[in-house]
């Protein structure tokens, strides 16, 4: 077929879409297009064809990709979650923590104080100091460990006192005297 074939063709298709009694597209009836048009129909659909497929394989990879997108943002929320939890635990370690150094500077305070009293009693306790009370002031003694020991033999008795019983010092109190 030649030009002037398809030519004609293309004149008949331009009057029928004119002619149209709705005016709404062509009417190609039962008429046959020429071989020129099916091929380039045939290019056409083979190109529609190849879009269609080369649509399918981008949709294919779209929802790959969507797919392995939504594993990601699982992921991403489990460790979101996770990390959310170890804040939660390192907060409560850290406030723990906090307790634990207060009630130590407390405990070390009193501590410190227990050991001053113990070291006090300690003190006090190697002391062996009696007090003797009913001594006339105005009698006057050269010989105060002397008479200590006399008094003590004569109130306990000798048994209670080992042989080597000795007394270190002795000496009135450094108090006013009372009024006569």
């Amino acid at each position: 077929m030649g030009k002037t074939d398809t030519n004609q063709a293309k004149l008949q298709l331009d009057r029928r879409k004119t002619s149209s009694p709705a005016g709404d597209g062509l009417e190609l009836g039962t008429e046959k297009v020429p071989d020129v048009a099916s091929g380039e129909e045939q290019d056409l659909r083979q190109i529609l064809v190849a879009m269609q497929h080369s649509l399918t394989q981008i949709n294919r990879k779209i929802d790959s990709l969507s797919y392995r997108m939504d594993r990601m943002t699982e992921r991403l929320d489990k460790h979101a979650e996770r990390l959310d939890q170890s804040d939660m635990r390192v907060s409560e370690v850290e406030d723990g923590q906090t307790e634990l150094a207060t009630s130590q500077v407390k405990q070390n305070k009193e501590l410190s104080s227990l050991r001053l009293k113990v070291d006090d009693l300690e003190a006090c306790s190697q002391k062996n100091n009696l007090h003797i009370v009913g001594i006339a002031e105005s009698t006057v003694i050269d010989n105060m460990e002397g008479l200590i020991e006399q008094l003590l033999v004569q109130l306990l008795g000798r048994a209670t006192f080992s042989d080597l019983f000795i007394v270190e010092r002795a000496h009135r109190s450094l108090a006013a005297r009372p009024p006569p």
